[in-house]
């Protein structure tokens, strides 16, 4: 092959003659091209998924005809989130944390408890977003079924729409668990707000302490608690997020 170079030496064929120049171009553009695709893609989807992803979310939203659920005063003081699948959490939340929280301290904290506040029949995504928007506080008590749930991947959502939205920091992690010890995002919470992070202590008499700390997360601003290096940046973004809104609301 071919027919006319039959009964020649191979070493005589000019490997040249075999490569066809069109063919070769186009197999290099398509391959090239691909790279680049590639790393364009995979580079903008470490950079900006978080982006994409709730500017997708908002859009299938709108298309749906959700919309904003507006509310003037917060009814709780704090959202109470956990496994209630779990025997043990649920029996710590209603006879220990609902104790400490609403009957101790000096002022007293209304809470809302899914086994005790949700209405019956309501479909879970609803009650989850009312008792977000109408807490103060979103307290997440964290286990290691819990975490791997939906209903608890849906309440960090539904709290971060509060902190996208309304620049609110709802979030309270209470690690009943050694959990999400590799979490990019509870590494953030120590960094960004330490205090809004509590473990439950091993020793029995430190459990006075971590009462009063979950009591002053839940009453206090968790702007209060950021970190100087971190909050500069955020008030910075808060500014010229108010200057774009007057810019805007002007025009």
């Amino acid at each position: 092959m071919p027919a006319q170079r039959q009964h020649d030496s191979v070493i005589k064929v000019d490997i040249k003659e075999c490569i066809d120049n069109e063919i070769t171009f186009l197999l290099h553009f398509l391959s090239a091209l691909f790279i680049v695709i590639t790393m364009i893609s995979a580079t903008a989807m470490h950079l900006f998924y978080w982006d994409a992803s709730y500017i997708l979310h908002y859009w299938r939203a709108k298309l749906k005809g959700y919309h904003r659920l507006e509310s003037t005063d917060n009814v709780y003081d704090a959202f109470i989130t956990y496994d209630t699948k779990d025997q043990l959490v649920s029996d710590w939340v209603m006879n220990h944390l609902r104790v400490e929280v609403e009957e101790g301290g000096d002022k007293l904290s209304a809470i809302c408890l899914e086994e005790r506040d949700w209405i019956p029949g309501v479909p879970v995504i609803e009650n989850l977003s009312q008792s977000i928007r109408q807490s103060r506080k979103t307290v997440f008590v964290l286990t290691e079924a819990y975490v791997r749930s939906g209903t608890f991947k849906m309440a960090v959502y539904l709290a971060h729409q509060r902190l996208l939205e309304d620049n609110d920091d709802v979030i309270v992690l209470l690690l009943l668990e050694p959990v999400l010890c590799n979490s990019h995002f509870l590494r953030l919470r120590r960094r960004l707000c330490d205090q809004s992070v509590l473990e439950w202590p091993q020793n029995p008499s430190a459990e006075q302490w971590f009462w009063q700390c979950l009591r002053n997360s839940i009453r206090m601003d968790n702007h209060a608690f950021y970190s100087k290096q971190y909050s500069r940046y955020f008030t910075s973004k808060e500014n010229q997020s108010n200057q774009y809104s007057s810019h805007f609301s002007s025009s």
